[in-house]
């Protein structure tokens, strides 16, 4: 990626980290959080990777997520300096062990 792109999908992923911090995405009961945020394939699309919590239904997740992502695309409109917001495509983290070696 160069350095521009990094720089902005960087950008989004702290704008969407401190919005699902500060609320109960569409009351699921669990905390998400952004692992990488990628263009799709250019800056007008973004694909979000987001990792779910152990025990927390990813299907439930992904669901509340595509439901609550007009509000959090004009989170990330409001973070960013650009014409226009990103769309964004939300697709869920396999998260392997938990303990780092």
């Amino acid at each position: 990626m160069q350095r521009k792109t990094e720089q902005f999908c960087c950008q989004v992923q702290r704008a969407l980290n401190l919005a699902l911090a500060d609320s109960d995405v569409a009351g699921i009961g669990c905390e998400l959080f952004v692992d990488e945020v990628s263009p799709a394939p250019g800056c007008g699309h973004l694909l979000v990777h987001i990792v779910v919590q152990d025990g927390y239904s990813v299907v439930d997740a992904m669901s509340a997520l595509r439901r609550d992502a007009p509000r959090l695309r004009s989170e990330v409109a409001m973070a960013i300096a650009r014409k226009r917001a990103p769309e964004l495509s939300f697709v869920p983290v396999s998260v392997q062990g938990g303990v780092d070696e």
